[in-house]
């Protein structure tokens, strides 16, 4: 991890904490805000994905999809393949090893301690942040699948693995946190490299713990208030299908207790404001800013379990 990222996970986790110990609330968004404002940028350097594609999707992945759907157990070398190849920029080999991990957790093929040593791997810091600060790059496949797959574990973990703890949820918040603060590749769909999309899958992990009754209301509003402070300062468009799944996770939180909702309403009034603001919107990225904006209202007014007070507000100042 470099200094400038684990500076702002260190704040962030602060931050984190004292919402929790309702030390803070109406400040919340302004300090996530002024954190996401520090996000450096760094030159672009190598990414290096799996090299045996070809290989492992001719020769070990049909093994693999064979054994799994005999319901038998895979031996270490080969867990640790479908793991290694989360990494690809093949969508074949990358999406394959995806959907065997999930297999095998929904056939209960792997025990717990292997759940727990993979959700140690994915959150290593190489491993979830992989060339976060620098330009679009490769290694964003990486992070997505990282994502994706800790989301599966946590299902998992819900329904029936038992293997996480509460110390073990917290980290995750945080790290993910720290994530979305730092994220900025917006792209859905990559020619044939397949689904980077990013912002689809950090609500999604966000979505899956709306579900945890042992977290509390503080630790709820924190995810959330990264997240809108994330997506508000995007110079790049989110248009395949990510502000369905933020505003899918929105609904749901918000349903669960009026005091989301009423967060809520607070920091989007705050963003309108910041958006008034906007000065010599001049360039594609700017526009970007309002055009995202947009399209989450949009979203969220076609979500069923959106709370009428808050559908009210937006039909009110967007309609």
């Amino acid at each position: 991890m470099t200094e400038s990222i684990a500076s702002l996970g260190s704040q962030l986790a602060k931050l984190h904490q004292r919402v929790d110990n309702a030390e803070i609330f109406q400040s919340l968004y302004h300090r996530v805000g002024a954190l996401t404002e520090q996000v450096p940028i760094q030159k672009k350097t190598s990414y290096a994905p799996p090299a045996d594609d070809r290989i492992f999707i001719r020769q070990a992945l049909p093994v693999i999809e064979a054994q799994i759907k005999a319901q038998h157990p895979l031996d270490q070398d080969q867990m640790q393949s479908l793991i290694y190849h989360l990494a690809s920029v093949s969508r074949s080999a990358r999406e394959r090893s995806r959907q065997a991990i999930n297999d095998l957790l929904a056939d209960q093929l792997i025990d717990p301690t292997e759940t727990a040593g993979w959700t140690d791997y994915l959150l290593q810091d190489e491993i979830l942040y992989a060339h976060v600060l620098e330009p679009k790059n490769q290694a964003v496949f990486l992070r997505s699948s990282a994502v994706s797959m800790l989301r599966s574990l946590l299902m998992a973990d819900r329904y029936g693995y038992f293997f996480l703890t509460d110390e073990d949820l917290q980290k995750i918040i945080d790290k993910i946190a720290l994530l979305v603060l730092l994220e900025k590749d917006t792209r859905g769909f990559v020619g044939r490299q397949g689904w980077a999309h990013m912002f689809y899958e950090l609500p999604s992990l966000f979505n899956e713990l709306t579900e945890r009754n042992e977290l509390l209301r503080g630790d709820h509003i924190f995810m959330m208030t990264v997240l809108l402070e994330r997506y508000r300062r995007l110079k790049t468009p989110l248009e395949m299908g990510e502000q369905n799944e933020v505003a899918d996770y929105l609904a749901r939180l918000m349903k669960r207790h009026r005091l989301y909702q009423d967060y809520f309403l607070m920091e989007l009034r705050d963003w309108r404001q910041w958006l008034d603001q906007q000065e010599n919107v001049v360039n594609e990225g700017d526009w970007h800013l309002f055009f995202n904006y947009q399209r989450l209202m949009n979203a969220l007014l076609i979500t069923k379990d959106l709370p009428l007070k808050v559908a009210s507000e937006i039909y009110k100042k967007e309609i």
